[in-house]
């Protein structure tokens, strides 16, 4: 499917770095990703030495490449961040993006979930079928979806990852999987809890596409489409997620309250309970 892959110029094996990550459709090859890190050259670290970096590969075959954050898995990125890419129309197809970085402060870390309202990549639900080894809102949601699919047909479809090979469906679980994703599709007919309360990650990378482009192709029959990704520039504004107001916070304006419109303090306060208790 892949060849002559480099990244910066440098030439590398596509079978070595490309690894296969779970998703919806079944399995994907992706690069540099956390759900699956078979690599561990290095090679694709970028900083002010290195500058912006470049991934050009040829697609041998008919595909869809899809741009995402390292964490993230594919199935769920927005559809503007998928593209097709057919070889026997296109010569050559160039992806421009940017990335914007997304941090959690420190002090967060001692507030529960349900505060921050998001999850760290080690904070993984202690939810059944969930296999996935670094937590997004993305592997969260496939977790969930094969969970509910475990519970109406018993079994999972064998295209998912092969940690549920021990539970892949047979001929009469796959009817009962296809029965299924018809009601739900065509009919619209949704189980009770089908609503999907996965947390977002509390560092993650926003990407927005700048451009694409494709060159078509004409003349004899095409073999291979030339595919460029490249970042614009090193991300240069980082967002933190911090939180307005802690308990100290809380204390701290009870007690302004308190002095603005009794006159009161925590030194007066103690005044009137050693006065009621005074002999």
């Amino acid at each position: 499917m892949l060849d002559d892959c480099q990244f910066n110029g440098i030439r590398f094996r596509c079978c070595d770095e490309f690894c296969v990550v779970d998703s919806t459709s079944g399995p994907c090859f992706s690069l540099n990703a956390l759900q699956n890190k078979c690599s561990q050259t290095g090679l694709f670290v970028l900083n002010k030495t290195s500058g912006p970096g470049m991934l050009s590969f040829r697609l041998l075959s008919d595909a869809q490449v899809i741009i995402h954050s390292r964490e993230e898995l594919s199935s769920f990125v927005p559809q503007k961040f998928k593209f097709d890419v057919k070889i026997n129309l296109v010569k050559y197809a160039n992806i421009l993006f940017s990335m914007k970085q997304i941090q959690i402060e420190s002090s967060l870390d001692e507030e529960d979930i349900t505060v921050r309202n998001c999850r760290r990549g080690f904070e993984i639900p202690e939810e059944p079928l969930h296999s996935y080894p670094v937590y997004s809102y993305g592997s969260c949601s496939l977790a969930r979806r094969i969970y509910k699919t475990f519970q109406r047909c018993g079994c999972v479809h064998p295209i998912q990852a092969k940690f549920y090979k021990d539970l892949y469906c047979n001929y009469t679980g796959l009817n009962c999987l296809v029965a299924y994703n018809v009601q739900r599709t065509k009919f619209g007919v949704k189980d009770d809890n089908e609503q999907n309360d996965c947390l977002p990650s509390c560092e993650e990378s926003h990407i927005s596409i700048i451009n694409f482009s494709k060159t078509p192709y004409s003349g004899e029959e095409n073999k291979a489409s030339l595919v460029n990704i490249k970042i614009s520039e090193l991300p240069t504004l980082k967002y933190k997620r911090t939180l307005m107001r802690t308990k100290l916070d809380l204390v701290v304006t009870v007690g302004g309250m308190l002095g603005l419109f009794f006159s009161a303090s925590i030194l007066s306060l103690v005044e009137i309970i050693y006065l009621m208790f005074r002999p």
